[in-house]
């Protein structure tokens, strides 16, 4: 069960809008209606914003470059 799955509708919605904007610098304006309306993609894209960020974080560049854009990464979690 994903963190995510007890969050409404219009919270996901926001959630994903703000996420995406935050780490891509521009906001998910590329979703159909139907898509925009579907707790479970918006929960899989999510996911995905998610994962782009935890690749990233597995090395010291990608960290580095998260820094850089303003997110809060602890080196001494990657020790």
């Amino acid at each position: 069960m994903s963190e995510f799955d007890s969050m409404e509708l219009d919270e996901l919605q926001s959630y994903f809008s703000d996420f995406h904007k935050d780490f891509y610098g521009f906001r998910p304006r590329f979703a159909t209606p139907e898509e925009w309306n579907d707790s479970k993609w918006l929960i899989a894209r999510i996911e995905g914003v998610h994962s782009a960020m935890d690749r990233m974080k597995e090395t010291p560049e990608g960290r580095e470059q998260l820094r850089y854009e303003g997110w809060v990464i602890d080196e001494a979690d990657y020790a």
